[in-house]
């Protein structure tokens, strides 16, 4: 066993570890928004030590292309994805009353455009 499989492994664990919180936190979270979160940005962070992990254990050249990709792939899809569905549950429940809600002005002012294009 060499030095890189060692910390290969740490990377994997530590991944794994990541992973395994983001599940508590969507069970144990309160919020519709705090679930989110932590949906999101653990498997995110989970998937790259386990990348890293994998990438360091093999140590091929195709290994790491696909690892590399993997990476590439899941901080593209896994940002989008979190936004689409923050949104999507945003116009869909209730507000919180304190705080100033920008977006609530944004979305007003976006359905009071596509009401007068729909209107012409």
């Amino acid at each position: 066993m060499t030095v890189l499989d060692a910390i290969g492994g740490v990377f994997l664990v530590v991944g794994a570890l990541f992973i395994l919180l983001a599940g508590v936190g969507v069970v144990r979270f309160p919020g519709t928004f705090s679930r989110m979160h932590a949906a999101a940005k653990g498997p995110a962070l989970g998937v790259i030590g386990l990348a890293i992990g994998t990438a360091l254990s093999i140590r091929t050249s195709q290994a790491v292309v696909t690892v590399t990709l993997v990476v590439v792939l899941q901080l593209i899809a896994g940002p989008v994805s979190a936004h689409l569905l923050g949104r999507s549950i945003y116009r869909r429940t209730s507000r919180p009353v304190e705080g100033i809600d920008e977006l609530a002005d944004a979305l007003e002012s976006e359905r009071e455009r596509d009401l007068d294009r729909n209107a012409d």
